[in-house]
């Protein structure tokens, strides 16, 4: 795997499960041909679904069509489904192949293309690059290909795009491993912008006995990043606003060390007393937590695997905020 910092392709091993899934389409077609299309399509698609997981967005292949034998049938098809959003086209790249012919079954209904390259012992798939859409002549270059980065923002967008037509929906994960990728979602500021010089000179998180001060860094460090948002836990018209900031280190490639601090803004000078920060796991149950009692800011430091699922809770009283997030 590659680390997440960077963003032109990926590189994914096929696995033992995910030959014998494609084994198991494969026995399932007479025609040799045909049996071969789906094999090499039955690695795509868990290729890029290993790939969109370690980005922290949530797939569904059991939804897909590619995943039933009967459609394999009859169509030459690889889509996988990305819950909430639609579907996305995994199209196989044999090694020395520079065109891909799309199959036109495939060219509608789709809210993107991914092209996955094999190489020849089928041991590895590199995911090339995205596009929204293919050509009317059904052929795609690989030089028309986009970076991978231009598919999270795709996704980002479709996301903010569902937000804003149906604003009672579930609340959407922020994916923080994206941030290194310049992709942010929709209401983080830079920390220059949230908070004011004393407050930056004091970020400081604490991990495994390392001390790493990131407001000394760039905001566009690929090694080091933070991101802060307004909250108001006020109440019957009483404004009471925080920041809430997160930041970000790198640990290695499948794990990253998240700082989550909350600090007094606007006038106040510290934190309303009792006001609770909480990190909560998957299944909503509280791993972590402190209390502000007079202080002018709280934090929470730990590791998270990359695709790794936890919620921030923030309470004053019976006001609260919680703050999901993908790893």
């Amino acid at each position: 795997m590659k680390d997440f910092s960077e963003s032109l392709t990926f590189t994914v091993p096929i696995n033992s499960e995910a030959r014998q899934r494609a084994e198991q389409f494969l026995r399932k077609q007479r025609n040799p041909e045909k049996a071969k299309q789906v094999y090499l399509n039955t690695l795509a698609v868990f290729a890029v679904n290993f790939y969109l997981r370690c980005m922290g967005i949530e797939t569904s292949w059991s939804e897909s069509l590619s995943c039933h034998p009967a459609i394999q049938t009859l169509m030459d098809i690889a889509d996988l489904e990305v819950i909430g959003l639609g579907k996305i086209e995994c199209l196989p790249v044999l090694p020395n192949q520079k065109v891909i012919h799309v199959p036109p079954e495939v060219c509608s209904d789709r809210i993107g293309y991914l092209a996955v390259q094999f190489e020849s012992s089928l041991e590895e798939a590199t995911i090339l690059g995205f596009m929204k859409t293919v050509p009317s002549s059904f052929e795609l270059h690989l030089s028309q290909l986009s970076s991978l980065e231009h598919l999270l923002v795709h996704l980002n967008q479709l996301t903010e795009n569902i937000r804003h037509e149906n604003p009672t929906k579930v609340q959407q994960p922020t994916h923080l491993s994206q941030w290194f990728m310049n992709v942010v979602d929709a209401g983080w500021q830079t920390i220059e912008s949230l908070l004011n010089p004393q407050q930056q000179t004091e970020l400081v998180f604490r991990f495994r006995g390392t001390e790493h001060s990131l407001a000394l860094h760039s905001e566009n460090s690929t090694s080091w990043m933070q991101k802060g948002k307004l909250l108001d836990l006020g109440r019957d018209s009483k404004s009471q606003p925080i920041a809430l900031v997160v930041g970000l280190i790198p640990a290695s490639s499948e794990e990253i060390n998240i700082g989550i601090k909350v600090y007094a803004t606007g006038s106040q000078n510290y934190l309303p007393e009792d006001l609770e920060l909480r990190v909560l796991d998957e299944a909503g149950i509280s791993v972590m937590q402190a209390m502000a009692r007079n202080t002018k800011s709280i934090q929470l430091n730990f590791s998270s695997e990359i695709g790794e699922r936890f919620s921030v809770k923030i309470a004053l009283g019976d006001v609260s905020f919680t703050e999901v997030f993908i790893t």
